[in-house]
């Protein structure tokens, strides 16, 4: 009996031998790589003791106070400010003065009058005669618009422009503007931007109680001597003087409304020079208020006084 048993342990044995023989060997050793530990990760171990360590040297590491900016002052830069370029036109007009007719003078309603200008050309082209005076607004005073310089005018040099008017009706304040005009038909004047106007300023009023005598000598030699004009008054005989000096042979005065005789006296020659007619008489002319009477010629010489006629 007991070799049967020790028999039959055999024979299972071999057949337990012969089955494993036939089995793959994974099979057989997955048991034992389930069993096995697994291996350490170095990586992840090392990671971790380094953030321990961060953490541990943070908590215990004192506080760092910032340190605040230093600022470098910049030293100030004394840069000059850039020179201005002074302004310049070709054609530009500086204003001198008035050479007749101030402003404010006074004419009496449709007296015509001759406005003078003394312009300096300012600009950097010379004027020449195809520029013009012209008016540009205000109060024309009568049908002259435009009227051509008198001559060469080089940057630098003044010219005195003129312009016949006459005083506006109705009585009132009359002002009119007017400008230089260059050959292109470009408009300029005075003031920074070469484009303000000059202008003619007057009252025209009625009833002033004055006018103009203008007149000349025409004496017999080659220099008029120093002379005494006389204008007369025809009603009341009452006379007014003017002394003329000597070598001018023109005249104008201011005198009264009213009707006059005119003659000039020429003290040590012995001569009386007269305004006369055909006869050779004395005739009269009228003085209006705000009005010139103009012509009075004096030119007929004598040593002996001249007769009143009409």
């Amino acid at each position: 009996m007991e070799r049967s048993t020790r028999s039959i342990l055999i024979v299972f044995g071999i057949l337990a031998l012969a089955i494993m023989a036939c089995l793959p060997v994974t099979f057989l050793t997955l048991p034992l790589l389930e069993a096995r530990p697994a291996e350490p990760d170095t990586f992840a171990t090392v990671q971790a003791m380094v953030t321990q360590t961060v953490i541990a040297l943070t908590q215990t590491a004192p506080t760092a106070t910032p340190i605040p900016p230093t600022v470098t002052p910049i030293p100030a830069t004394n840069t000059p400010a850039p020179t201005a370029t002074p302004l310049s036109y070709c054609d530009w007009v500086m204003f001198v003065s008035d050479v007749s007719v101030p402003d404010g003078s006074s004419f009496v309603p449709g007296q015509p009058f001759t406005k003078i200008w003394r312009l300096k050309n300012r600009g950097t082209c010379a004027w020449t005669t195809d520029y013009m005076l012209v008016y540009t607004s205000g109060s024309a005073m009568g049908d002259t618009l435009a009227v051509k310089l008198p001559g060469y005018v080089a940057p630098g040099q003044t010219v005195d422009v003129a312009v016949t008017l006459t005083a506006p009706t109705p009585p009132g304040h009359y002002t009119g503007y007017w400008m230089l005009r260059n050959p292109s038909g470009v408009l300029f004047g005075t003031g920074e931007n070469a484009n303000q106007p000059f202008y003619v300023d007057i009252y025209s009023k009625e009833g002033l109680p004055h006018g103009t005598v203008t007149g000349n000598f025409c004496y017999p030699s080659e220099f008029n001597p120093p002379l005494i004009l006389y204008i007369e008054r025809a009603d009341t005989h009452e006379t007014i003087q003017f002394s003329i000096p000597q070598n001018q042979s023109t005249f104008s005065v201011l005198v009264p409304n009213g009707t006059y005789y005119a003659y000039a006296w020429a003290p040590g020659y012995n001569l009386e020079g007269a305004y006369v007619d055909n006869n050779r008489l004395m005739k009269t002319f009228i003085v209006k208020g705000g009005q010139t009477t103009s012509g009075i010629a004096i030119c007929d010489w004598d040593a002996y006084a001249h007769g009143h006629g009409q």
